[in-house]
């Protein structure tokens, strides 16, 4: 298939602790792994980088701004090195607060996509404050990726903006843990497959590994189908090729917007 009508996509489901030494260590063994299977992009769950804040962090009040910058600029090395895009997990500072965001690294370590979390999940206001601004695209390898964050799938209305802004797949890091949450794995599943085959994009779902893990790691087609998983719980690394051809409008133009004024 001729470049940019294929794309060798990489979920690494790593563990992540509140220690930021640790996280980018872990991270750099991970971008390491995707150069060498060839990956045109590693995608890692929510935070990463610096560690969920309500599951990791007493609170944000010791965060450290230049830490987390610097950790950042070594990963943009590791990828443009690599030749490997990264989509990464990182809280960041924002007007004196700090955001939950998800960055798009180029393979020559440039970042060209920030989406910051918009739908804030029980005790998140505490750490971050909410993105306010509507998902975008980003151009990568010759298509377009959409970035969401954990909570967001619940929402279809982001999926749908990003899927008639051009989006052929969509990321969504995730940190979906808690041992008595463990009904959300179907339900979170069949979420990433709706959003998938509603919108005719590739979904990629890519949780935090660890004990209480609730929903494994994923990729839905554009159908809607399921079409690779990781194991729940386990740290493990996880490659699919997607044909960029795949991804169709079938589903959109059938929408009855006399019906449903705002586009969606």
């Amino acid at each position: 298939m001729p470049a940019g009508k294929k794309m060798i996509v990489a979920l690494a489901q790593v563990r992540q602790t509140d220690d930021i030494g640790r996280n980018l260590r872990t991270i750099g063994r991970f971008i390491a792994r995707a150069q060498h299977a060839r990956a045109d992009l590693v995608c890692f769950p929510e935070t990463a980088l610096t560690g969920y804040g309500p599951a990791l962090h007493e609170s944000s009040a010791r965060w450290d701004c230049d830490a987390v910058e610097a950790a950042v600029a070594e990963i943009r090395e590791l990828a443009r090195d690599a030749r490997v895009a990264v989509v990464l997990g990182t809280h960041l500072s924002l007007n004196g607060g700090w955001t939950n965001s998800t960055l798009l690294i180029r393979r020559d370590g440039r970042i060209v996509g920030r989406y910051d979390k918009a739908h804030l999940y029980k005790r998140d206001p505490e750490y971050y404050r909410a993105g306010r601004e509507r998902a975008r695209a980003f151009p990568l390898h010759g298509n377009r990726i959409g970035l969401q964050i954990c909570f967001d799938i619940r929402f279809p209305q982001p999926f749908r903006a990003l899927a008639l802004a051009g989006a052929k797949l969509i990321v969504v890091p995730s940190y979906i843990h808690g041992a008595h949450g463990m009904w959300k794995n179907p339900v979170i599943a069949a979420h990433a497959a709706s959003r998938a085959g509603e919108n005719g994009r590739f979904v990629a779902f890519v949780n935090a590994a660890g004990r209480t893990q609730n929903v494994p790691s994923l990729v839905a087609n554009p159908r809607g189908e399921i079409v690779a998983k990781c194991r729940r719980a386990a740290e493990q690394f996880l490659t699919v090729e997607l044909d960029m051809t795949a991804p169709n409008d079938d589903v959109l133009m059938c929408r009855r917007s006399d019906l449903y004024p705002d586009g969606r």
